[in-house]
């Protein structure tokens, strides 16, 4: 429930009440999201009777308002909250008051059984620091609550986190920046190979053993229930994005095992994530609700990442692509630590003091021999999960083995084809971290000393302008020729047309004039096929036309990996 307010003429405002269903933000069990915003320079203004009223005075006969610093406003929003609850005879909760990145805006937070009556008890808060209701109607809006919590609770009155006592199947938790779709996709390959029937969340769709059961993006508690209320399911793989966090919380109380891939800038600017820090903090929480006997499965070349270690209570599954382990690494596993690490095109799995081979490179087909770097790391993440929930070595080994990089198993992540001689690169690439990836894969293709690497470029409208010349920028410094492409799915709030001209000027701070455009990532596609000769590569950010792309390129060229 999401109820957005904005109080005119005042100096202050409600950004949001919002009810969390699960882990989230703010605390690890389901939470009511109070957050007010300043919205002038001066300091806010909040009501004399909220004073009198926490405090259990007599209340005054008229409501004024004065100034207040805004760490008062949160004690005073706080402690409103908390004298709610006593005058309703219930417990006080657990309640955090916290700063958000968003200058200005803080939050109270606290926990909640009963959703009618905490959202309604946190509007009255509200509404009492910002003096919108008198002594009467305070009396009368107490009265309903009493009501509420006397009334049978129904369905929807509870929390709809599955509560661990109430999950029988493990669970397998993937976030991430870049890296999550994949690696979802990997866990539950490995262990549908291994004979388990598996259910799994994605940003494409619910999937049971394999079989779409719902299309569409459920990264959210929604799709995570889906998973564990369908009784055939035997192991749990949930994808789990940063927007469901915020938004509702973590769809379960606790898991068994969890992935963090690595953690990069990507729609900061929105819901409150301002920076890639904050951002941490949000995927970290998947980590952190992992069981104390299960293990958290830690990127340990992303700092941010390996950082999550010291946050966990879970023992840490630390995975590196480096030849040379930094110093935590090397400690990890001289003190019996389980990690995953890369050497002469070998993965060695160090546990409890043993170092034993899980598999070469070369026989992971999505690694391409170890030529793409970021599926090696989807890879180890994918291995250690499945390590971690007790999968044996050899089927493992084996999982790894039967996954290919083919628009059947990983559709439109890094799927590569041979069209008349010019290698097609077809990626999910969505941010700039994205980007970089396809562009250093692409050029491993380019071994000819003629050959060019073309790239087509675009994303969604919901970032911040600096991210599109960033990557007009990007591919202009990396690619020898460029495409900038229109959205015609995903605009979210841009004109037809602005994205092009941002990434253009990205363009022209590298090389002083544009390239070419297109209005549809399919003519994108199309126009960079055409400027291509053989021996050229194509690299595509394809995040919205590939289901009509890779069929044709399935029908003209052939799938390579």
């Amino acid at each position: 429930m999401f109820i957005p307010r904005f109080v005119s003429g005042e100096l202050m405002e409600i950004v949001e009440i919002r009810d969390l269903d699960g882990p989230n933000l703010f605390m690890l069990t389901p939470a009511i999201k109070l957050e007010l915003a300043v919205v002038a320079d001066d300091v806010p203004q909040v009501s004399t009777i909220a004073d009198a009223f926490v405090a259990g005075e007599a209340l005054p006969a008229e409501i004024t308002l004065e100034s207040a610093d805004l760490s008062r406003v949160k004690v005073l929003l706080a402690e409103t909250v908390n004298h709610l609850h006593d005058l309703c005879d219930v417990a006080r909760p657990t309640e955090i008051v916290r700063d958000m990145e968003t200058p200005g805006h803080v939050v109270v937070a606290y926990a909640w059984e009963r959703r009618a009556f905490a959202v309604a008890l946190g509007r009255l808060a509200i509404d009492i620091v910002l003096g919108e209701v008198d002594e009467a109607a305070i009396e009368v809006r107490i009265s309903q609550l009493r009501d509420k919590l006397a009334e049978p609770a129904d369905e929807d009155d509870a929390p709809e986190y599955i509560r661990r006592n109430a999950c029988r199947v493990p669970i397998v938790a993937i976030t991430g920046t870049n890296g999550k779709n994949t690696t979802t996709r990997l866990v539950s390959s490995i262990l549908m190979t291994a004979g388990r029937r598996v259910g799994w969340t994605s940003s494409s769709g619910v999937y049971i053993q394999g079989e779409e059961r719902v299309h569409g993006d459920y990264t959210g508690p929604s799709g995570a229930a889906s998973v564990l209320n369908d009784p055939s399911v035997e192991v749990a793989v949930l994808e789990t994005a940063r927007g469901g966090i915020l938004l509702r919380g973590i769809g379960y109380e606790a898991n068994d095992v969890s992935v963090v891939t690595n953690i990069s800038a990507d729609h900061l600017g929105t819901q409150g994530v301002l920076s890639v820090e904050g951002l941490a903090e949000v995927k970290s929480l998947v980590a952190r609700v992992t069981r104390p006997d299960g293990f958290a499965v830690l990127n340990a070349d992303d700092p941010l990442v390996l950082a999550m270690r010291l946050q966990v209570m879970a023992k840490p599954f630390l995975v590196t692509r480096q030849a040379e382990p930094d110093e935590v690494v090397t400690m990890h596993i001289a003190s019996g630590g389980w990690a995953l690490t890369v050497a002469d095109g070998l993965i060695h799995w160090h546990h409890d003091g043993q170092d034993d081979v899980l598999a070469a490179l070369s026989d992971v087909p999505v690694t391409f021999g170890g030529r793409a770097g970021h599926m090696v790391e989807n890879a180890l993440c994918a291995a250690a999960a499945c390590l971690g929930l007790g999968l044996p070595l050899d089927q493992v080994r084996e999982g790894l083995s039967a996954f290919r990089p083919h628009a059947d198993q990983n559709r439109g992540r890094l799927n590569v084809f041979d069209l008349h001689g010019v290698t097609v690169i077809i990626d999910f690439a969505h941010n700039e971290a994205g980007l970089r990836h396809l562009l250093q894969f692409g050029r491993s293709f380019a071994t000819a000393a003629d050959a060019r690497l073309i790239a087509i470029v675009g994303t969604a409208g919901d970032r911040p302008d600096a991210v599109f010349r960033s990557i007009g920028r990007m591919a202009a410094e990396q690619a020898d020729a460029v495409v900038v492409k229109d959205s015609t799915r995903y605009l979210r709030g841009r004109e037809p047309g602005e994205m092009i001209a941002l990434m253009q000027e990205g363009v022209a701070e590298a090389h002083g004039d544009g390239r070419p455009s297109a209005s549809s990532e399919r003519a994108g596609v199309e126009q960079g096929i055409e400027m291509a000769k053989p021996g050229d590569v194509v690299a595509v950010m394809c995040i919205e036309d590939y289901d009509e792309i890779l069929p044709w390129l399935e029908r003209e060229g052939t799938s390579i990996g």
